[in-house]
């Protein structure tokens, strides 16, 4: 996670969004928080993107890494850029196969997403992701 990644989440507490509560506590435990390599000329990516987005799509560049967001932006950025991406629901795939939710809470949290926030998801369900 970069620094302007963390400080989004951070507003987003502040904005009331409490669920991201545990993200913050996880900083520097679970989530590490990694200063990304100065913009250069050759990763100019400040008038295409958001901080969080440049930080993290610049992180992943630089370190052989997958960026994970879900905007369309710095999606197809990424792809011109050979870096892979995921998005919210591959982290829900993830989660699962690491066994840290089950498909039921991710789906009821898709659902959530759609219902409160307006959210697009590929699949109705994560378990279409899934091996069998």
């Amino acid at each position: 996670m970069t620094p302007a990644v963390r400080d989004e989440i951070e507003q987003g507490v502040d904005f009331g969004h409490e669920y991201l509560t545990s993200a913050v506590e996880a900083f520097d435990e679970e989530l590490t928080v990694s200063d990304v390599p100065p913009e250069t000329g050759r990763m100019s990516l400040g008038k295409r993107l958001d901080p969080g987005e440049t930080e993290a799509l610049r992180g992943a560049f630089e370190r052989d890494g997958t960026l994970a967001t879900d905007d369309l932006a710095a999606r197809r950025l990424a792809t011109e850029l050979d870096v892979p991406v995921t998005g919210s629901v591959g982290l829900l795939v993830l989660g699962i196969k690491r066994e840290h939710i089950d498909s039921e809470t991710a789906d009821e949290w898709i659902d959530i997403w759609r219902t409160e926030r307006g959210y697009y998801a590929p699949v109705e369900s994560v378990s279409e992701l899934l091996d069998e």
